[in-house]
This record gives structure tokens, sequence and C-alpha cells, in this order.
């Protein structure tokens, strides 16, 4: 999504005025910004044109967006081997440990502690918290996903639902599916998303209380209880109905307007606004959860800087700190649906305050802050083989070829196989 020439010009000036843009580059350096995925692309065209804006002095260059976060970390390690790095990048929260276990991304620490500005940017240690391994920050948190429920109003009301008052709770979103789903001519009713870089095992493990290992990363913990209630959970969205989609296809009924709900993340609600406008109502709702001490994982993406170049890394500060400060996060919430990470922006009435006022429901996902942990990224060499390891066993159970209580212990042989010992 493209902002308009007048908030352009607005988050610009109000970039221009921004204190942490003070400290200065080196004139005309050039620093190149890798990110994921195409349809994010508009996204940081306008990032950079806002920077750029605000600083005349250093340019920025985008690489051509990796297909997603996994193919984006494993580009950003053959280009260590080929020394082609980017200088900063745009990495999904749970693959940037990868980088930091092997001492590709720098630390910011550094440069957090010595810019007199930083305090008032407004971004709180809970946020930095989410991208930090062994003590140091890798990364700093740009664009914060959260799990939400998307509602097709229209079919709702069809079917006999409120969409007004929407179910809170597992048994009556999954009452609300049969329903939808019964109302034939192609209309699919409930979508669970479980394929998703394992954030989507994650959020329904956190959901019900559990965590993925133990607080030392030296034990599985996903074993448990809420591992096995996610399962279950799985087992019966595929027993009463839902659609034998993949997770391209499920986003894909949502936006023509033949799925009634789908669970994903917050941070396609701009695109679904732009389908679902003129041909059918949009809800937004929160997942349900089911424990006191439920922790969500954040999706989205953290910014790293890459390059060892002093000049450069000058500019590539100036850049994440443009990025998480109230310019950027007005830019990224105004064409997304991420949750922003600077709170100052989110509760300026001027400012992201006065756009929530006017959209309602970009609001939502703001209320799960509190619930809010690290997307976790497993110890060692691993992480992406663990995540699709997850994800196959996910799928047995939701296509009914293996049952809840064998596919987690299944699950934990097989992931233990993959942890470093």
């Amino acid at each position: 999504m493209y902002l308009s020439r007048r908030t352009f010009l607005s988050t610009a000036t109000a970039a221009a005025a921004t204190p942490i843009l003070r400290s200065s580059a080196h004139p005309q350096t050039t620093i190149r910004v890798s990110y994921a995925s195409a349809p994010a692309k508009g996204l940081y065209q306008e990032l950079a044109r806002g920077f750029m804006e605000a600083r005349p002095d250093i340019k920025v260059v985008l690489d051509s967006p990796a297909i997603d976060y996994d193919n984006l970390v494993q580009q950003t390690l053959r280009q260590n081997i080929t020394r082609q790095l980017p200088d900063v990048s745009h990495q999904g929260l749970n693959q940037i440990r990868p980088l930091a276990d092997r001492g590709i991304a720098v630390p910011l620490d550094s440069f957090i502690a010595s810019d007199p500005d930083w305090e008032a940017i407004g971004v709180p240690e809970t946020m930095t918290s989410l991208a930090s391994y062994g003590g140091k920050t890798y990364a700093l948190p740009f664009a914060i996903s959260v799990p939400v429920l998307f509602y097709n109003a229209d079919l709702v009301k069809k079917a006999g639902g409120d969409p007004d008052r929407l179910p809170s709770d597992w048994d009556g979103l999954i009452a609300l599916g049969r329903k939808i789903a019964a109302l034939g001519e192609g209309i699919s009713g409930l979508y669970v998303e479980y394929t998703n870089n394992g954030w989507s095992f994650q959020t329904l493990v956190g959901s019900f209380g559990g965590r993925m290992m133990s607080e030392d990363d030296k034990k599985i913990a996903f074993d448990g209880p809420a591992g096995l209630q996610a399962l279950q959970l799985l087992q019966r969205l595929g027993t009463e109905g839902q659609p034998a989609f993949n997770t391209d296809q499920a986003r894909q009924a949502f936006r023509t307007g033949t799925l009634g709900i789908l669970l994903t993340a917050s941070s396609l609600l701009t695109g679904f606004q732009q389908s679902s406008a003129g041909n059918f109502v949009l809800k937004v709702g929160s997942l349900p959860v089911a424990s006191p001490t439920a922790k969500l994982p954040a999706g989205g993406n953290g910014i790293v800087m890459l390059t060892d170049d002093p000049e450069r890394q000058k500019a590539a500060w100036e850049y994440i700190k443009f990025a998480v400060g109230p310019a950027g996060q007005n830019v990224m919430v105004e064409a997304t649906g991420y949750v922003p990470v600077n709170l100052a922006a989110l509760n300026d009435p001027a400012g992201l305050g006065k756009f929530f006022d006017k959209h309602p429901e970009h609001r939502i996902a703001t209320q799960r802050i509190a619930m809010m942990t690290g997307w976790f990224s497993f110890p060692g060499e691993n992480n992406s083989k663990i995540i699709k390891t997850i994800e196959d066993h996910c799928y047995l159970v939701v296509s009914g070829k293996q049952n809840p209580a064998a596919a987690l212990a299944s699950l934990k042989t097989d992931v233990d196989a993959l942890l470093p010992h």
C-alpha cells in the first residue's frame, strides 16, 4: 500500500523534526537493505523514501525481496560466505538468532548506549528484548505481528451469527465455522493457520500457557499439557471441517469472500481491507486465550545491522532509528496491520492515536501487547529444519494421519535430534 502524498509529506516533516536524526553520517553514504516479502515492497519503498527525505546525505538501496523470512535468512547466510552482505536487513524475529550465533549480526548495545537521543525515541525495553541473546541486543523490532481472527461479517450474519457479538472461545468459533460452511455454494467456515514458519504452533502452545523450551534453552518444553492441547485443537479442527487448504490458499479464499473466519497474522489487515472493500464487511477479533499465564509470540521482523564498515554502520544506525521512531512507525502502521513497537508513537494523539481512532480495527491487535513474548528461535544450526519438522507434524494431526499424543511424542524425538547436545 502506498501512502497518500499528504500523509507522506506530513511524515517526512515529522521525521525532519525528530531528535534522533541529529547525528551525522558521512555525506553520500549508501546502504543496502534486504527484506521479505514481495507484498511488502511498497512499505519498504515508502520507508526508504521517508528516510532519504529526512537524511539526504544517506542513500538507501533496496535488495529484491526474498520469498519469506526463512528464505531471507538462508539468503543472508549465503551472502556472508560470498562477502555480499547487505548493510541492514529486516529479518523475521525467529531468524535472528542464527545470525547472532554465527557472529554475522552486529550487536547494537554500544549504539544504543552512546546515542543521547535513544531514550526519546520511545521503544521500551520489553520490545528490544525480543531480539536479545546472551545478554546482547542483535536487532530492534520494527513491526510486530499479533495473532488475530478475521471475519467475513456478511457470511457470519448469513449463517445466523451476530457480527457484533463474535465468539470468545474455541467452542463458539468452531460452531460458527460449521454454520458458515453449511451455507454451501463453495463457502468454507473456519481456517486456523498451522504452517507459518512455526509461529502458529508456538501461538497455540503459548495460548494454553506453554513454551517451546526451558528458560535456559536446554530442554524441550512444548511436550507438556499445553503442547498436547494445541495438537488436540488442531485435530478437532480437522474433524470439524477445516478445509484442506495450505496457508496461501486460505488467505486467497478469505480475500475472495469464500472463507468465513481466518486465524492468521494481524499484518495482513490492510491487504484484507483492500480486498474486502465493496465486497464484504471485514471484522477483526482476538485469539481465544485459555490460560492466565498465556504468552503469544511476536511475529514480524526486527532490523539487523550486518555491515562492519564504520561509516556505513553510522548510516545504518540512522536508518534503524528512523524505522523504529515515530515517523517510521507511522509509515509502517498505515501501510500494514502490524503493531507498532514505539509506544510514544502509539500513544501520540496527533499521530498513531488519531489513526487508531479513525481505524479501530487496527487497534484490536494492540490489545495483546502485554502478552507478547519473543518468537522463539531454536539454538544450534537447525532452526529452519526444526520449524519444518513442527509444521510437518501439525499437518499429520490436522489431516487425521496421526493422533495428538503420538504426534507430540514423535515431534519431541525429532526436534531433540536436531538440537545441539
